[in-house]
């Protein structure tokens, strides 16, 4: 009750127009005159729901330096006797299920459930990215049914 009449006010009809009507009457008005009228863009189509945690993720992701990205940048004194670029350092391969749980957790949403479309994992389209990702870990622990 209390914000109801914190927000009520007298209602004045002359101080609200009607914009969409004047616009309408503008262009009626234009074309009468033989003036040539544009048509509007049409609006944006609805994009429908977003993940916001999968939008955060490849904003990261996006963002990321390539210091961050595991990949060291290229510095002036990084040069080798000769004048030559030092090698670059190989990385020692790790594999096994939680390196692949991490290559999974790379992946974005979407990447993720054409993987899991792939597999024929069922409940698919009902799991979030965290999900996703536990069900196409090599041990199946998460391979859940519809």
């Amino acid at each position: 009750m209390q914000l109801i009449d914190a927000l009520a006010m007298e209602w004045d009809p002359e101080s609200f127009h009607d914009s969409f009507r004047q616009k309408v009457e503008a262009l009626v008005k234009a074309k009468a005159a033989g003036e040539t009228v544009e048509k509007a863009e049409p609006a944006a189509e609805p994009t429908g729901a977003v993940d916001l945690m999968e939008a955060l993720r490849a904003s990261v992701e996006r963002a990321r330096s390539p210091k961050d990205a595991g990949e060291k940048a290229a510095s002036p004194g990084a040069r080798a006797a000769g004048g030559k670029k030092a090698p670059a350092a190989k990385k020692r391969a790790r594999s096994g299920p939680a390196a692949k749980g991490r290559e999974l957790m790379a992946l974005t949403k979407a990447e993720l459930y054409e993987k899991a479309a792939a597999a024929g994992i069922p409940g698919r389209s009902s799991m979030n990215h965290d999900q996703l990702a536990d069900a196409l870990a090599p041990s199946g622990r998460g391979r859940r049914k519809a």
